[in-house]
């Protein structure tokens, strides 16, 4: 009976002490540099296309086009208008 205590508390201290670790480093995550991009809309460009001549294949492009829509208070991404500058932040981008 004892034993089967000493277990218990001691699988609860293993959990307490693995979500306060966890807890620690997704509040003291290091920020990534970001690095930022101005693209100009052209007739014909789409979001998705803009944001992929940024974009490594390591990027999640859903994301990152979902992140560029909020970021430049986009309300329609299917109608976006030539001459509009967008900024994009990628972790890493491609050689343009």
């Amino acid at each position: 009976m004892r034993k089967l205590r000493l277990k218990r508390l001691l699988v609860v201290g293993v959990l307490v002490v693995s979500a306060a670790v966890a807890t620690y480093s997704w509040t003291h995550a290091e920020e990534t540099e970001l690095i930022e991009y101005h693209k100009t809309i052209e007739q014909g460009d789409t979001l998705w296309g803009v944001v992929g001549k940024v974009a490594t294949d390591k990027e999640d492009m859903a994301k990152l086009v979902w992140q560029v829509t909020k970021d430049n208070h986009i309300e329609d991404p299917a109608n976006l208008q030539p001459g509009t500058e967008l900024m994009i932040r990628v972790k890493a981008a491609r050689e343009l």
